[in-house]
């Protein structure tokens, strides 16, 4: 396997998404490295013997069995714990429990998961059925850069594999070297992988005491193997220590980048689909908003023609009623403003339809949430933060959450934060209508209409004029006309900006668009890199 520069993986993981990476892998690895001992972490299932194995190799060797280690079939190990073995630090972890449901099996496989990350072997305990439920999480662990000289593998407590030692050793023997066969073939060893079948605790004579003499396996040493296996683990500390740690720190590196891109691809995958709904949901909106300028410009151009016509109609009418002068001004704004206000509730009524459907769209649910979370600002005491973002980051991934926090607030004016003041959800249908507020213009409407007939009243006064004063007379009348729509549209000015609000509090999702495609394009990038990283190019 190439060797890959450790330097450029830390580089890498500084400039992923969201923040840095990097210091957390270097803290553990300058934990790790301060231990000048050589470590070997015993790493198995919960029933697999690794505790037995650990005392049979402290008890041989007159080393004092510590009161952390405990002897059972159950889960009794629930920490990584550590003892000081012929030269070397020898490790016990808790028993994996692949696919458990439990808390404690979670945490316990996560824990032995750490630790075998940062030792120098690791040494998988099997029972004589094989890894069987534990299989892939151990094919799993063994793309992440071991070799034979840091993975060894031990086939434990073979003495309750069905054949007596005591009455057949020679099919004894046969048995383990078939398992020993098989165990190759199912995990794809190579034959340099260092395989030792044991027989710990033969007829469980010690079984969980902690205080055992070592006179009490004499009868099995001669075939338990465990002279051999002692004898290897004494070798380490003998042996490159200064290699061995090399390959040590080529593997944990290899391994963080191997689970930080898994994240990474777990995240792109759970955001990609969200992109699609916020990028309809931004093309939407845009598609409403301009639907929106087209009935406000369309409104704006009636609007002057209709107040024009009404005014021209006044003044020539000769009628001198107030009242019905205001009459016919009211009905003309009535008429414009229920015209239009019909073509904006069709508009709204689409986008709440709309809407509506969105919402049984599951992405676009989890979406929301990811809008809602993002959008919960960064003035959060940091411990309050953590707890409301837990669920969150499970669903969505620290990087991305993070990431997506960090672009937002490199943004000048943050949308989220615009966001974040108004209501998510949108109004119901039938509270869309607009026409009270028509019918509220043209009441307004009403004190100005007796200005506007005093005015039109001044002007029929100068209907004998001469023609060439006409044009003034016309001129006159436009301005009226003007006065009467500025006040008109300062009222549809409200409405339109009730309708476009309403279309943003809907689309609102919309507004993790920009963010949201800017966290997948760098997690697509950081993706990309890190294959140059692991497969660098030879040199010719």
């Amino acid at each position: 396997m190439n060797e890959i520069d450790i330097l450029k993986v830390k580089e890498w993981l500084a400039n992923l998404p969201g923040g840095s990476l990097a210091d957390n892998y270097l803290k553990r690895w300058e934990q790790f490295a301060a231990t000048e001992l050589p470590v070997i972490t015993v790493f198995g299932s919960y029933d697999t013997g690794k505790s037995s194995l650990i005392r049979r190799l402290l008890v041989d060797d007159a080393v004092p069995v510590p009161d952390w280690l405990t002897i059972s079939a159950r889960h009794e190990t629930f920490g990584v714990n550590s003892v000081e073995f012929a030269g070397a630090l020898l490790r016990d972890t808790p028993g994996l429990a692949v696919g458990a449901d439990d808390v404690r099996g979670k945490l316990n496989t996560e824990l032995a998961r750490e630790a075998i990350s940062t030792t120098d072997i690791a040494i998988v305990t099997v029972t004589p059925q094989l890894a069987t439920g534990e299989y892939e999480f151990l094919r799993q662990i063994m793309e992440t850069g071991w070799t034979p000289e840091n993975l060894w593998f031990v086939i434990s407590r073979f003495d309750e594999a069905g054949i007596d030692p005591d009455d057949d050793l020679d099919g004894y023997r046969k048995l383990a070297a078939r398992k020993t066969s098989e165990l190759v073939k199912s995990l794809k060893l190579s034959s340099a992988h260092p395989i030792h079948v044991l027989s710990q605790d033969f007829a469980q004579m010690a079984g969980g005491a902690r205080d055992v003499e070592a006179d009490m396996w004499d009868d099995s040493r001669e075939w338990d193997g465990m002279d051999g296996f002692g004898e290897a683990i004494k070798n380490v500390a003998s042996g490159d220590v200064v290699a061995l740690r090399a390959s040590t720190e080529q593997r944990y590196w290899r391994q963080a980048v191997l689970l930080t891109v898994n994240d990474l691809k777990d995240q792109l995958a759970a955001c990609e689909p969200l992109l699609v709904q916020a990028d309809i949901a931004a093309t939407r909106r845009e598609q409403w908003k301009s639907s929106l300028d087209d009935v406000d410009h369309d409104a704006r151009a009636d609007l002057r023609g209709t107040l024009g016509q009404a005014v021209r109609l006044a003044v020539a009418g000769g009628e001198h009623n107030s009242a019905n002068v205001v009459k016919d001004l009211q009905s003309a704004l009535t008429d414009w403003f229920r015209k239009h206000e019909r073509e904006l509730d069709r508009l709204l009524q689409d986008v709440v339809r709309t809407d509506e459907r969105q919402r049984h769209e599951p992405s676009w649910k989890k979406l929301e949430e990811l809008t809602a979370r993002v959008a919960v600002d960064i003035n959060e005491v940091p411990e309050a933060r953590i707890e409301a973002l837990a669920p969150y980051v499970s669903k969505f991934g620290p990087l991305l959450i993070e990431g997506l926090r960090e672009f937002e607030k490199s943004q000048a004016g943050g949308s989220l934060k615009k966001s974040q003041a108004r209501a998510v959800a949108a109004k119901a249908a039938d509270n869309i209508g607009t026409f009270g507020k028509g019918l509220a213009l043209a009441s307004e409407l009403l004190p100005l209409a007796v200005e506007i007939v005093e005015a039109i009243d001044g002007l029929r006064a100068q209907q004998a004029v001469a023609v060439q004063e006409r044009r003034a007379l016309n001129s006159q009348t436009d301005k009226l006309a003007e006065e009467v729509s500025a006040l008109a549209l300062d009222s549809w000015a409200e409405v339109l900006a009730e309708a476009r609000n309403e279309i943003d509090q809907t689309a609102a999702p919309a507004e993790l668009s920009g963010t949201l495609r800017d966290s997948v394009e760098r997690l697509r990038a950081a993706i990309v890199e890190v294959e140059g990283i692991l497969n660098p190019r030879k040199e010719s």
